[in-house]
């Protein structure tokens, strides 16, 4: 009789720990949605930085034309993406070094639209 309850009890405990293990699981590993095309874009805007860093300025501390509008088109762009906190923290620092020091207000907005990488902005319902 003690043998039966021993066993009984030992089956009751794999069950419970083996349904637990997988309800953690689940609730640990959010669903990450990012979107390919939007990162395609944001990466066309970094590369349309870079090469308008690569022009000739006046000062550093405001940049030239080109640098200020490829940098207002990522500001959007990255604020608009279907991206995670993460990626979009991600891309804003590739943005800020392809800047490289040629617009000093330009660096001042893309650190001012940085996220917090663990609130999850933009990517609930995908």
């Amino acid at each position: 009789m003690t043998r039966g309850l021993v066993v009984t009890c030992c089956a009751v405990l794999c069950l419970t720990a083996c349904g637990a293990a997988k309800q953690a699981a689940a609730v640990t590993s959010p669903k990450q949605c990012v979107s390919p095309r939007a990162i395609a874009k944001l990466d066309a805007d970094i590369a349309a930085i870079r090469s308008a860093a690569a022009l000739p300025r006046k000062s550093t501390l405001l940049g030239n034309a080109a640098i200020n509008r490829a940098t207002d088109r990522f500001l959007s762009d990255v604020d608009l993406a279907h991206i995670t906190n993460l990626a979009r923290n991600r891309m804003i620092d590739h943005a800020a070094g392809a800047l490289a020091g040629a617009c000093e207000q330009c660096f001042q907005a893309l650190e001012a639209e940085r996220p917090i990488p663990n609130i999850r902005k933009g990517v609930e319902g995908c």
